[in-house]
């Protein structure tokens, strides 16, 4: 109260010519507030003090997403609810690929939605198709390890899972939202997802976004932003670490993942290295902290939230 005090005197004598305080330029900017010294009788421009200490800039949060999880046969049928799956006849436990167009957390049920899919796929998304044996692991410290560089910048930073969990991607969205209530509007940036490939390669890309994604509330620039994104981080990457360029760096082939379906606010999707190639899979169990170090500072070079 104090401090408001001092800022609607110093605002007065500015509006009045009053004293030495005709000079001050009162900041437009909420987050730059000049206060009056009130301490004489004549006062100048070297009087004012610029003090935000009572405000705090808009944190950047970033959810960060590890990919896959525990095996779904290690999961109870209460433990697959609670991860956000379901059980539905004839198909059994899975997700829906899509919310109905236009909406946000309605699931489609296989109608009324955009139908992206990759080749031989459908609406459904059964669990099994997130199953990986070594790459969770991976993908869980490379998270941790990126966590902890990007809370060095400032950023808040929302994980989608434990070492021990699996949860749907419906699930994993919900880090978008403050404390998890999606009843509100989504508070997080960006929604990064890191994993690892596998198949036959060597070294890092990201998947890139394309075509229409139509989830109520995403941005208009939701494909460029997830890709420029996804670009910075991967560059990053492959400047910061042992692990090389994958191709030209980015993925085409799958715009139409569950994730860009469904998320309510820009995606950026890592595949660094594969885990199948004895090079890259040494790179990614001794430089998961250099990794995590080089996804931060890819975030940051978009964001710019530690400049």
């Amino acid at each position: 109260m104090k401090n408001i005090i001092k800022l609607v005197v110093c605002y007065l004598m500015f509006m009045f010519s009053l004293s030495g305080c005709s000079n001050v330029n009162i900041s437009d900017d909420i987050e730059q507030v000049a206060l009056c010294k009130l301490d004489g009788k004549n006062m100048s421009s070297d009087d004012i003090i610029i003090d935000n200490s009572e405000f705090t800039s808009k944190k950047v949060i970033i959810v960060l997403d590890p990919g896959h999880g525990k095996s779904s046969a290690h999961l109870s049928e209460q433990d697959k609810i609670n991860s956000g799956y379901s059980y539905v006849s004839g198909r059994g436990w899975g997700e829906w690929r899509h919310f109905k167009s236009g909406t946000m957390w309605q699931d489609c049920e296989g109608e009324g939605c955009s139908g992206r899919a990759p080749i031989n796929g459908g609406c459904w998304y059964p669990i099994s198709a997130g199953y990986r044996d070594i790459e969770p692991e991976l993908n869980y410290s490379n998270a941790i390890s990126t966590k902890k560089y990007l809370e060095q910048m400032g950023y808040i930073v929302r994980l989608t899972r434990g070492p021990d969990d699996f949860p749907s991607i419906s699930q994993r969205i919900k880090s978008c939202y403050p404390n998890g209530d999606t009843t509100l509007a989504p508070d997080a940036t960006a929604y990064v997802c890191i994993h690892s490939n596998a198949g036959g390669g060597r070294g890092s890309c990201y998947i890139s976004l394309s075509g229409i994604y139509d989830q109520n509330g995403i941005p208009e620039n939701y494909v460029d932003i997830g890709n420029a994104l996804g670009k910075s981080i991967n560059d990053s990457i492959v400047r910061n670490t042992s692990m090389t360029m994958c191709g030209n760096g980015v993925y085409n082939s799958y715009p139409e993942l569950v994730l860009f379906c469904k998320s309510p606010v820009p995606v950026a999707y890592l595949e660094i290295g594969f885990y199948d190639n004895s090079s890259d899979l040494d790179i990614l169990r001794n430089e998961s902290d250099m990794i995590g170090k080089a996804i931060a500072e890819g975030i940051d070079a978009y964001y710019g939230n530690s400049k």
